[in-house]
């Protein structure tokens, strides 16, 4: 196996990278589970996890973008103080502020060690992985990271990653939109458009590099989870087990599937009864070039439809909105606005 050290220049994502070799054996990572939001992802985290030679983050880490930009314009943290820098940057990341209320302290000096020395963007992500998860270079294991937000970047993972490998989740469109709305109020119809844009981008990246990226669907998942499974362990060279389809404990807490150890088998078509026709129509006619690629058969709409960027506009500061009010009801709101920008921050690229 190789990992790619690259140095972004004029703002695009690196040409130059220099190879490093790593110990011969079996494959030990990175996986990287991407999908739209409410599309599943939790779930397939908390069945691959199970297996003994898987290990995910809890958490999404979302900032592999800013470390990349970060090391772009300061240099490798090969030093103490600049390494203390770095990890200054991201403390306010989502990230941490989640590990850190459910994990405790959060040892710098250790993240440098499983460093191992290499200090480029792939090393400084892979060292903080596998201090979080101790998974050490040839044990066997394999480490992952579950962030939907990397559906967007899959080539960035690809440059700075050539052997990771992609399990790409996809749920349909209109049932995707009925758990957006039901899970944060966000507006549906730019919903579907991002599905249409993102989902598509990332299933062609799939097809050009079927030996990376295995593309699941959601439904598939629920109605035959060993059949799924089964495929997703064959792409990643492990056995399968049967203990894979049955969750130890909760992974949901928001939706329908909060609290439950069970895989719901009928948590889909919910579409049918929560949208009127036109609203069917809107979701499907925006998504429509990405739901024929991914086999999904519009019933309504008879064409593809775009937002244009003022009706985009309007309705992302709507959902804007939305988050605040929704976080303010449970934290200060400058908390929440605090929150969200440092999200946007180490998530875009």
């Amino acid at each position: 196996m190789f990992a790619v050290r690259c140095v972004v220049q004029n703002g695009d994502w690196p040409v130059q990278a220099q190879r490093e070799p790593q110990p011969q054996g079996p494959w030990e990572g990175p996986l990287f589970i991407v999908g739209m939001p409410r599309s599943g992802t939790k779930l397939l985290r908390g069945l691959l996890t199970q297996h003994p030679r898987i290990r995910i983050a809890a958490f999404e880490t979302e900032f592999m973008p800013f470390v990349v930009r970060w090391v772009g314009t300061h240099g490798r943290p090969e030093d103490e103080r600049s390494f203390a820098r770095l990890h200054a940057a991201l403390s306010r990341a989502p990230y941490f502020v989640y590990r850190n209320a459910r994990l405790g302290p959060f040892s710098v000096n250790e993240w440098r060690t499983w460093c191992a020395g290499r200090f480029d963007a792939a090393g400084l992500f892979e060292g903080l992985m596998r201090y979080e998860l101790r998974t050490a270079v040839g044990s066997g294991v394999i480490w992952g990271d579950k962030s939907p937000g990397y559906i967007t970047q899959l080539e960035l993972l690809r440059q700075h990653f050539p052997h990771s490998r992609v399990v790409h989740l996809v749920r349909d469109v209109r049932d995707y939109c009925v758990s957006i709305r039901k899970a944060w109020n966000k507006d549906v119809r730019r919903a579907a458009h991002r599905w249409g844009e993102d989902v598509l981008r990332a299933h062609r990246h799939c097809a050009a590099e079927p030996q990376r990226c295995i593309e699941v669907r959601y439904e598939d998942l629920l109605a035959s989870p060993a059949e799924a499974l089964e495929r997703v362990c064959g792409f990643l060279g492990i056995p399968f087990a049967a203990a894979l389809t049955q969750l130890e404990r909760p992974v949901e807490n928001i939706g329908d599937a909060r609290g439950t150890t069970e895989i719901l088998r009928g948590n889909s078509n919910k579409y049918r009864t929560a949208f009127s026709r036109r609203e069917l129509e809107s979701i499907e006619s925006l998504g429509w070039t990405a739901m024929h690629a991914l086999g999904y058969q519009p019933e309504v709409a008879r064409a593809q439809s775009r937002l244009g960027r003022f009706s985009l506009g309007w309705r992302r500061a709507k959902d804007g909105l939305h988050l605040l009010t929704a976080g303010a009801a449970k934290a200060k709101l400058l908390d929440t606005v605090r929150f969200h920008l440092q999200h946007q921050r180490v998530s875009k690229p």
